[in-house]
């Protein structure tokens, strides 16, 4: 298990967006992330844990969903200071560049600072939902759930993170995953999720959903809020039941 700053992804991202419309900047690598260290330096962090705590979240009043929920980080606030942390790094970039007559660094000495346009990064949402009874309506205890992914088993983007995933009497039902990263040369990728469950006293049950993930220059190993997929409450059929 390890803490997270939820507030590093929530810059990276405001970074991102901000630069797209700054056509006089290349989105580099060693860029953004300058960017993105000038402006945590000034805001607070906001630590997160594994998948327990992440459960948990969603279990509970006041999540950060609604009105009650704690506000992460001012929209505008936000924004503003991006942006001058953008102004500042391409302010000392400009200082420090090389004058014109000084030979060239080895390639192998700005590769960091080259765009990048070849691979990208499909981080894979955090998935949640809740499994109940169809009948009463009340939580299923001990229900497996097992999430594949294009037809494959997923496997952990953390250890903390099981899958399968077994409901527990502390989660009411919930589970929860967190997929590894993918990687690849597209600016996209489209995935098919499916979630299987199986309980001893209920009819099997599985959830489909198909969606494009977009491609990315980071590994985000922090959870988002627009990385998150509720599949909803799920309903079984008791066994004795079933036709």
């Amino acid at each position: 298990m390890r803490l997270k700053n939820y507030n590093e992804d929530l810059v990276l991202e405001t970074a991102k967006i901000v630069l797209k419309d700054r056509t006089d900047i290349h989105p580099t690598r060693a860029f953004i992330l300058d960017v993105a260290a000038y402006a945590l330096n000034r805001v607070p962090p906001k630590y997160i844990t594994s998948e327990r705590g992440f459960t948990h979240e969603f279990v509970q009043p006041g999540n950060g969903n609604g009105v009650e929920g704690e506000k992460l980080l001012n929209v505008i606030e936000l924004i503003t200071l991006v942006n001058r942390a953008v102004e500042v790094v391409a302010r000392r970039r400009r200082d420090v560049a090389p004058a014109p007559h000084r030979r060239a660094a080895p390639a192998a000495e700005v590769a960091d600072d080259a765009p990048m346009h070849i691979t990208y990064f499909y981080n894979m949402p955090h998935i949640f939902g809740r499994v109940v009874d169809a009948g009463n309506g009340a939580p299923i205890i001990a229900a497996e759930a097992t999430l594949w992914i294009n037809d494959r088993v997923s496997i952990p983007a953390e250890s903390g993170w099981r899958n399968p995933y077994t409901t527990n009497e502390q989660t009411r039902g919930y589970f929860s995953f967190w997929p590894q990263v993918e990687m690849g040369e597209s600016e996209s990728m489209r995935v098919e999720l499916r979630i299987g469950f199986s309980h001893g006293g209920h009819q099997p049950l599985s959830f489909k959903k198909t969606m494009k993930i977009a491609g990315e220059f980071f590994v985000h190993d922090y959870i988002r809020s627009d990385k998150l997929l509720d599949v909803g409450t799920l309903t079984l059929e008791r066994a004795s039941e079933a036709r």
